[in-house]
């Protein structure tokens, strides 16, 4: 232990002849993890601008169709929020599309309510701008959805009529069956809204929005910060190490030393953020710091004996971190990532470093989280141990 310590405090040596890079990281990584989520959560909380969109409702010379979609269509708050149904004529309607004041057209079949309720289902025609993909995507899940209520509706009448055909009641025609049916569903469809619970859903999910961020950046700087550690791994520190063989020293302590150099240097970096970032106890948020400061640093170890020179680690741990910020929602939230991108995020080391951090302030962690963070801390310290090994002895051969 005493070998250990003499290693171990050359290495603060080291570390501390960059002590004013450190401080000035140290104070990056204070201000812009905190200042970050608070421009997310005010940027998110704003929404996107959505001005809605004019649908131009035309039928054929004399059909009062568009009329009453425009004036019960008008009345559905739901619908009028993104919305705005007009009657038109056909041509008039064109010519308002090419001009932009609408942003599609619906040209309905003739006799079409005709054909809803007896169950003819005619196809409908509908034309959009190609300048406007947003306004034509929703236009299209407008009518999905709209098509798949028409479809459930409809079996609704269906069934209802294979009753009434199976054993009829008497003075009961199958006319004013269909009529009263048909208008059972009409009023659901209209006081549809009562049917749903409305749920607002965070774009971080778990985490508040200005702690998601702050957490992530934090893990993402810690992970980033490879290159600091390079004169620990490398150079005269190295030299000496296959000479110490003799006396019956491994390598063990070398490496070890550096990496438990690299705790107290990143525990710099990550407690700042952590402790102003969200409540909880102080030692807890310390022990889960410590935790991570020994994940990154060993992190920091693989990229710096992975690589031939500071820049090459740079390039390296720059590299994984960005992935892995990005795989973890911090730069885009997980919800707005594609379905496969999302279906990776557990991959993430910012993932575990985030769950880690939030831990002692209350929120859930994933028991896979540990072992993730157990299994590749020990992979990446034997395969680091390896690398460490093999460029002390070649280092002594060349010289």
């Amino acid at each position: 232990m005493r070998y250990f310590g003499q290693f171990f405090r050359l290495s603060l040596v080291r570390l501390c002849q960059q002590r004013w890079l450190l401080a000035g990281l140290a104070l990056l990584c204070l201000l812009l993890p905190l200042g970050a989520g608070r421009a997310a959560n005010y940027l998110l909380a704003q929404g996107v601008r959505f001005s809605g969109v004019t649908l131009a409702v035309t039928a054929p010379q004399g059909d009062s169709v568009p009329q009453l979609l425009e004036q019960f269509m008008g009345d559905m708050e739901d619908i009028a929020q993104y919305c705005t149904i007009t009657a038109m004529e056909e041509r008039a309607a064109m010519d308002a599309l090419d001009r932009g004041e609408v942003t599609a057209v619906l040209v309905l079949p003739e006799d079409f309510i005709h054909g809803v309720m007896w169950g003819d289902n005619p196809d409908l025609r509908l034309v959009v701008g190609g300048d406007r993909p947003l306004e034509s995507l929703l236009l299209l899940w407008v009518g999905q959805s709209a098509s798949d209520i028409l479809s459930a509706f409809q079996s609704g009448v269906y069934a209802v009529l294979d009753l009434y055909e199976a054993d009829p009641p008497p003075g009961l025609d199958r006319d004013q069956v269909v009529m009263d049916i048909n208008l059972r569903y009409i009023s659901l469809a209209m006081g549809r809204a009562g049917m749903f619970r409305e749920e607002r859903v965070s774009a971080t999910q778990a985490l508040p929005i200005p702690l998601h961020y702050a957490l992530s950046l934090s893990a993402y700087f810690a992970l980033s910060a490879a290159p600091i550690f390079v004169p620990l791994y490398s150079g005269s520190r190295l030299s000496f190490q296959r000479r110490l063989r003799t006396a019956g020293r491994g390598v063990w302590a070398g490496y070890f030393s550096g990496v438990a150099a690299g705790v107290p240097a990143l525990l710099l970096l990550l407690l700042p953020a952590l402790l102003l970032a969200g409540g909880g106890e102080p030692l807890p948020r310390l022990g889960a710091a410590l935790l991570a400061a020994l994940f990154c640093s060993i992190f920091c170890s693989l990229c710096c004996l992975a690589a031939d020179s500071a820049a090459g680690c740079g390039l390296i741990a720059f590299g994984i971190s960005l992935l892995s910020l990005a795989l973890a929602g911090g730069i885009v939230p997980t919800v707005l990532l594609p379905g496969p991108v999302r279906r990776l995020s557990w991959l993430s080391p910012v993932t575990w470093l985030r769950q880690l951090a939030a831990c002692p302030m209350g929120y859930p962690v994933d028991p896979a989280v540990w072992l993730c963070l157990g299994l590749s801390g020990a992979g990446m310290a034997a395969l680091s141990l390896i690398l460490y090994r093999r460029r002390a002895y070649r280092q002594e051969v060349a010289l």
